[in-house]
């Protein structure tokens, strides 16, 4: 049988696991550059702070109830993510990252052809004993209906303890009546102004849509929706879109630059860490996108974007931060004043399949120099060994983290201390 876990409010329990000042209070963290909320603890949605909802329009409602901010620490839920999949593989042969914040993972059925909700729950309490965090469990015959047990599970939490189990047909009837079909997972808005019309308000009307209507409504991809949703799994089931051949690193600064230095600096920092990114893939890109730009709010704010083709392909940081921070060069106007800037690598391919130019030369040290720079900064922290270019420290145009709890799993320096 199919099983997903997630784990509960995910980045505000992270930020409670080592701080205990944090537990009972409104607690928000917030997205890149201290900008929106991206996520909120029960209490802070009891005051009816939204997703996505800028800082600025809740500041009285921040002073008014103590609602504490966190920046995101992304180093922390990574690690978290790390840990909480350590202690599932304890339990499962398989296991499937879906998300920072969710498993899928296997158990063998029972006798009874139910799924095993006692294993479930012994797989939530070693999370909870080994990493700190609750999570919620859902079982079912399919990756989609073990999606919608977990949904269901979060909705009715002290109802089911935790674990619901959609290997019962009848339970299955009686949940899907109850169960919007825009909860679905890979039902989003624009499908579900398509399902409509047909009738279909529930998970229960979905699931009684006949293959062909679901496959003229959204493809082949609704169609094995509908059959997951009847027990019937679809190996090749994927409800959201096949990945893009490209990344991007983005970043609004933390202070706005003035200087050509800082900028191509920037440039080259954001360059770097998207090579890092494919490389961890076992990527190369064949082309790069930088662009920088000003303020959209202020008049005349400086706009400009660089392409170039990388050939041959490469991830290898030093070719793509020279022509990153050449881009940047190219796109400084003296005196404009600059907010963001970023970088995409586009036409990904596996490394070795890529084209080959006859006419580069291929640095043979390449390979072990960057699988060194990679294991010293994986075993010691990003950025333990980095390009000049880069510069050194934190800066000014950096990302805004203002309120960034320590690093307490990654960064011995920050490791908490009992006394």
């Amino acid at each position: 049988m199919w099983a997903i876990i997630d784990l509960e409010n995910a980045y505000v329990s992270s930020e409670r696991l080592f701080d205990p000042k944090l537990r009972n209070v409104p607690v928000v963290v917030l997205s890149n550059n201290d900008g929106c909320v991206v996520a909120r603890s029960a209490e802070a949605k009891a005051l009816h702070i939204k997703m996505g909802e800028p800082v600025f329009k809740i500041r009285d409602k921040i002073r008014q109830h103590g609602v504490v901010l966190r920046s995101s620490n992304y180093e922390l839920y990574a690690d978290i993510n790390r840990r909480f999949n350590m202690v599932i593989a304890e339990h499962s042969d398989t296991v499937e990252i879906y998300s920072i914040d969710e498993s899928f993972f296997r158990l063998p059925i029972l006798a009874n052809g139910r799924g095993d909700v006692a294993a479930a729950h012994r797989i939530r309490e070693a999370v909870a004993r080994s990493v700190g965090l609750p999570t919620r469990i859902g079982l079912g015959p399919t990756r989609t209906l073990s999606k919608v047990a977990n949904a269901l599970a979060k909705a009715s939490e002290k109802v089911w303890r935790g674990v619901i189990d959609l290997h019962d047909v009848e339970l299955r009837r009686l949940m899907f009546d109850a169960f919007p079909v825009g909860e679905t997972w890979g039902i989003g808005s624009a499908l579900e102004a398509k399902l409509w019309p047909l009738g279909v308000r529930t998970v229960a009307d979905l699931a009684a849509l006949p293959a062909a209507v679901a496959r003229d409504v959204g493809t082949v991809v609704l169609e094995r929706l509908v059959r997951e949703l009847n027990g019937i799994e679809c190996s090749d089931f994927a409800p959201d879109p096949e990945p893009l051949k490209g990344t991007a690193v983005t970043r609004n600064f933390g202070e706005p630059v003035r200087d050509p230095d800082a900028l191509r600096e920037a440039m080259v920092r954001r360059a770097v860490r998207a090579a890092e990114k494919i490389r961890a893939q076992g990527l190369v890109a064949s082309r790069m996108i930088a662009f920088a730009h000003g303020s959209r709010y202020k008049p005349n704010a400086p706009s400009a974007s660089r392409s170039a083709r990388l050939s041959p392909a490469t991830h290898d940081p030093r070719s793509i931060a020279s022509v990153a921070g050449n881009m940047a060069d190219s796109m400084f106007v003296p005196g404009a004043i600059y907010t963001k800037c970023g970088v995409m690598l586009e036409g990904l391919h596996a490394a070795g399949e890529a084209q080959i130019d006859l006419f580069a030369t291929i640095d043979p040290k390449a390979a072990p120099l960057l699988a060194a720079i990679d294991g010293l900064n994986g075993r010691f922290g990003r950025n333990t060994v980095r390009i000049a270019a880069e510069g050194q420290g934190a800066k000014s145009y950096d990302t805004k983290r203002e309120s960034k709890s320590p690093s307490w799993t990654t960064n011995i320096a920050e490791i908490p201390i009992a006394r």
